[in-house]
């Protein structure tokens, strides 16, 4: 876990960003701060040739043509990015605003829910998220161990679906009970919706959750049951699957 915050800053929590080890490091979101909280995590920017954005809100993204850059500095010029539909013209429309980050070479794929393909020995499925604008799950299958990742979303079926015997589901939970909100989650949303997974990792937490953090696990559990494992994600937690 690099950073399980939001847009609003508040102590310990960077924005969205995560890395799953497979065969390869592979960056989930890259947002302010992830550079640094992936130096602190023991990565250098050689480390990640590959990053899976799960939309383009700048708290889940500005930090990548920062990582591009760092490359570039160390003497690699290329990466490969997966994302969803504009992410390669928001990107480019970001380079092209430093005339000496021309020679960062990027290889695009823009990706649509319920899509499959393979990325460093692992298979990564995705699914609809219901956000503001286009955005993706991931599912990250590697060494008989699935991991699924959210984004940003209301707790949906699609990403329900996603996480079928999952091993683990990073899931954000962006406000405590009893906040009405679209686009985002709540505890017990999370937990009725999830009903079949038993670990979960509740991250993007607005300020507005200090201090309620007990009763958030408490009412994702209503739904998944007492004997679920939820915990609330913290940045720079190694988490085994």
């Amino acid at each position: 876990m690099l950073g399980t915050g939001v847009g609003i800053p508040h102590s310990g929590r960077s924005q969205a960003g995560l890395v799953v080890k497979a065969k390869d490091p592979l960056l989930f979101d890259c947002g302010a701060g992830t550079l640094l909280r992936l130096a602190e995590a023991g990565f250098g920017p050689l480390d990640i040739d590959v990053a899976f954005l799960s939309h383009l809100h700048l708290d889940h993204v500005s930090d990548l043509l920062a990582l591009s850059k760092a490359r570039w500095l160390l003497g690699v010029c290329d990466m490969e990015i997966f994302g969803p539909c504009g992410t390669e013209e928001w990107f480019r429309n970001c380079q092209r605003l430093y005339s000496y980050l021309k020679d960062i070479d990027i290889e695009f794929h823009e990706v649509e829910p319920e899509e499959e393909f393979n990325v460093s020995g692992a298979r990564i499925a995705t699914a609809k998220a219901v956000h503001s604008v286009p955005a993706l799950a991931y599912r990250v299958e590697y060494c008989k161990k699935a991991v699924v990742y959210s984004g940003d979303t209301e707790p949906v079926s699609s990403v329900a679906n996603l996480a079928m015997d999952v091993d683990l589901l990073i899931h954000e939970c962006s406000f405590p009970e009893p906040f009405e909100v679209t686009n985002h989650t709540t505890p017990r949303r999370l937990g009725e919706v999830f009903e079949e997974v038993d670990r979960v990792v509740l991250t993007h937490l607005y300020p507005e959750t200090i201090g309620h953090e007990e009763e958030m696990v408490k009412d994702v559990k209503r739904g998944l049951g007492p004997d679920a494992n939820v915990e609330i994600g913290r940045d720079l937690q190694r988490i085994e699957v």
